[in-house]
């Protein structure tokens, strides 16, 4: 009797101790083949597109309708290289390069210091409902486009970031703020400091903070967010709106993204527009987005010219957490000296 109740209470207290503090483990990898085209660089034939991520999160309840938590996410994809003994498949060793932050909840909301994502970047969440993988800017690493002959290696093409749709979609430290879900409604508040490459400490001289307001919807077949970011690119301010939304029709989900950026002085690159839709289709779905920013005569050395994307692509999930996708994706450049990207890849993906 006395090593039962021993045991029960070492299991009693394992329990407890479990409860307190339980971390999940949870993540994606996609794997594409296929081939791609930037500007004049061909791929060829290429196993590519290797993205997904890898996350670590717990939530420990303090007591009293306090709880505190972390994320920890590191991307899994191609690193860029110049180096051609190494395939596109090189592994990211970067721990937490996309999430790394701590929060505070409870009934006044959540407060959270760390690297997470953007406000613009959790708008384009409710704007994209294509479901399906595309890239929106031209990146070499992403795409994995060669300025050699196609041999299985690949190196960097020097793509052109600038050429995209929506800006500001990425993760960034900060400090930030959310107030408790009020009837479907959720404000925000972010502040990304402007702290030197070289220490990662202080203000730098020619910079400021950046400041990024939100107001979130979600109720039924509803969202929407709109986004308001005080911001410096170098040393010009500028200011960006970003209002996206969503509504499933059941028999289709559609989507809007408008963004506008206003430079304090020099040419703005005019308003950036993009729709996605998704259709749902047997065990899967058709994926499609269109996109454009800016005019011939609105050009920007920091957010590019004229620029066009177009995508379409089909889902078919052969579980809940396993699928193939077919896509096709196109983002055009107006100006004779723009760089425009084609590629067409069959991606798996797996989720746990």
């Amino acid at each position: 009797m006395k090593k039962s109740l021993i045991a029960l209470a070492a299991l009693a207290a394992v329990t407890a101790a479990s409860a307190q503090s339980t971390v999940t483990i949870s993540g994606a990898m996609v794997l594409g083949v296929g081939s791609s085209e930037i500007g004049t660089a061909s791929s060829g034939l290429q196993i590519a597109r290797q993205t997904g991520n890898i996350q670590f999160a717990a939530i420990e309840d303090l007591g009293g309708g306090l709880k505190a938590g972390f994320t920890l996410q590191t991307a899994i994809g191609a690193a860029a290289t110049t180096d051609t003994t190494v395939s596109i498949a090189a592994n990211r060793t970067l721990l937490g390069d996309r999430l790394a932050n701590m929060t505070l909840s409870g009934g006044f909301g959540a407060v959270l210091v760390g690297k997470a994502a953007t406000g613009v970047k959790t708008a384009m969440g409710v704007a994209d409902v294509s479901g399906i993988p595309v890239i929106s800017g031209l990146s070499a690493s992403s795409s994995a486009a060669t300025t050699t002959a196609d041999n299985g290696v690949y190196v960097n093409a020097g793509g052109d970031s600038n050429a995209r749709i929506i800006y500001g979609d990425t993760f960034a430290n900060q400090v930030g703020y959310a107030s408790p879900n009020i009837n479907g409604f959720t404000l925000s508040v972010g502040v990304v400091p402007s702290q030197t490459v070289s220490t990662s400490v202080g203000d730098d001289s020619t910079t400021k903070d950046n400041i990024s307001y939100s107001l979130a919807y979600a109720n039924g077949p509803v969202a929407a967010n709109v986004n308001f970011l005080d911001a410096v690119n170098g040393s010009t301010p500028y200011s960006m709106t970003t209002i996206a939304a969503s509504y499933d029709l059941g028999v289709a989900k559609i989507a809007v993204a408008q963004q506008t950026i206003r430079a304090v002085s020099g040419t703005s690159p005019g308003n950036g527009v993009m729709l996605t839709a998704n259709v749902p289709m047997g065990s899967g779905a058709i994926g499609l987005g269109y996109g454009r920013r800016g005019t011939a005569t609105q050009t920007s050395a920091s957010f590019g010219d004229e620029v066009k994307q177009a995508f379409i692509g089909y889902k078919h999930n052969l579980s809940k957490r396993t699928a193939v996708s077919f896509v096709y994706n196109n983002i055009d450049r107006a100006s004779a000296s723009g760089t425009d990207l084609k590629e067409t890849h069959i991606l798996v993906g797996h989720s746990f």
